[in-house]
């Protein structure tokens, strides 16, 4: 799909043009065409509470388990939900990241480097050792994450050390721990990515809107190859109970952590949080084909859109959802009675699940109620910006392996939602368009078209 650019001045001599993008020669010549690059998934990696790898935690969703559990620093006294699902640290390995490098560098930019670099690994692009087998240069980051290493380090640091002392006793390192692009720096500085390097913060769209950046890169012909994908650490107690404040958090489910998130459920009552990274390698399909890589699926589009109606609550009838949904159909070139599954945002609110399934009627017509849905929160907590990511990474095995992973606790229908929502054990489907979609507090919605490998 071409787009028109407005007429720029000459590139300096030397520097290369990516293939498929006509740039005029003077400021008055007419306006010329990009051609769209076509963007395919060659390799993945995800660190969650399931588990430290995107295998396993794939195979685990499948098997309908959780990683939800009860977090015993959690003073019942003082947090109403006890719950979370939190990534095991003795689980997730120190490979690329050691010694004083490794102290200096945040948890949420470790998970990040340790998933990106089992995505690489995965799309065939580093040796045993770990290290590139070809030049990297051109490749790029775009991530995301909604607090960096804020709760982590910033707050600690700052109660710690400079209330009761002095400036002195801040640690040096604060920041170049805490911003949150440190996680896209942390991949690209360990292998050698000098390409565009951007960090998105959406809430809780920001993994697909990653994703989504990345894909626009290669496919405007800016990076044959990005590492996108989002990264979060969430095990801090304040950011519980910031939740917990707005009464966002389930409550009834202390005793049963089993139990505690139902997306799309009548009984649905709130959601549980999670933590994690998701990685994906987004590459240039000429790219991809000419080194012989596995493909697992490609991105066709994608597309945002913002309620502009309340920083807390969805837009009840899910208009700007559904923008965002219909937008990335459109950007994609493919048709509403083309989409074969729904990946779901679906966080297990009341109002949310609801308002979420009316923006998928509304931009998939009364089709919508005949079009499997599912949503991977009941296994692995709501990940803030992560979420999009991992389930993004759900997407692409879904496409892969033609199987689509069970709702968790989905077993009450709710006559309102009104959608058919896999649950119990994964469903073989014939799928070859499916979407991906994430919305997040601001009123912040993203939207990715995918297209199952090879197109028949």
């Amino acid at each position: 799909m071409p787009i028109c650019l407005h007429p720029v001045a000459p590139r300096p001599s030397g520097r290369s043009v990516p293939p498929g993008v006509a740039i005029p020669v003077s400021p008055t010549e007419s306006p010329r065409t990009i051609t769209r690059r076509r963007v395919v998934v060659t390799g993945i990696g995800a660190i969650s509470s399931l588990a430290p790898t995107a295998a396993e935690t794939w195979e685990r969703i499948l098997a309908n388990e959780t990683g939800i559990a009860r977090i015993d620093s959690l003073d019942p006294a003082q947090h109403p939900c006890i719950l979370r699902g939190d990534v095991d640290d003795s689980q997730v390995q120190s490979r690329f990241l050691t010694g004083k490098e490794a102290r200096n560098t945040s948890r949420f930019s470790r998970f990040a480097i340790e998933a990106a670099g089992d995505a690489l690994l995965d799309a065939g692009l580093l040796d045993d050792d770990l290290t590139p087998n070809m030049d990297l240069s051109d490749a790029g980051a775009a991530l995301g994450t909604c607090v960096g290493g804020t709760y982590d380090d910033l707050l600690p640091a700052w109660q710690t050390a400079f209330t009761r002392e002095s400036f002195s006793r801040v640690p040096p390192h604060l920041h170049v721990m805490f911003p949150h692009n440190l996680a896209a720096y942390t991949i690209q500085h360990q292998f050698g990515m000098m390409g565009p390097s951007s960090t998105v913060v959406t809430a809780c769209a920001t993994g697909s809107q990653a994703i989504g950046d990345g894909f626009r890169a290669i496919a405007y012909g800016q990076a044959p190859l990005m590492i996108a994908g989002a990264t979060e650490s969430t095990h801090h107690p304040m950011f519980q109970a910031g939740f917990a404040a707005m009464r966002a958090l389930v409550t009834d489910s202390n005793d049963n952590p089993d139990g505690a998130s139902r997306p799309f459920d009548a009984s649905r009552a709130g959601f549980v949080l999670g933590e994690g990274a998701g990685m994906l390698v987004l590459e240039d399909l000429e790219h991809a084909q000419a080194r012989g890589a596995r493909i697992y699926a490609e991105i066709a589009g994608f597309a945002t859109s913002n309620d502009a109606y309340h920083p807390i609550a969805p837009q009840p009838d899910g208009i700007g959802a559904a923008k965002a949904i219909r937008d990335a159909l459109a950007d994609a070139g493919v048709s509403p009675d083309d989409v074969d599954h729904v990946n779901a945002h679906a966080a297990s609110t009341p109002a949310g699940d609801l308002a979420e399934a009316k923006a998928i009627y509304r931009a998939l017509g009364e089709r919508a109620a005949q079009i499997p849905v599912t949503s991977v929160k009941g296994a692995i907590g709501h990940c803030m910006a992560s979420a999009g990511a991992l389930e993004t990474i759900t997407a692409v095995k879904t496409l892969h392996e033609q199987r689509i992973p069970p709702t968790r606790n989905y077993r009450t229908p709710d006559p309102e939602i009104g959608l058919d929502i896999v649950h119990g054990t994964p469903r073989e489907a014939e799928i070859a368009v499916m979407t991906k979609h994430s919305f997040g507090l601001g009123g912040q919605n993203a939207c990715l078209v995918l297209r199952r490998w090879p197109a028949s």
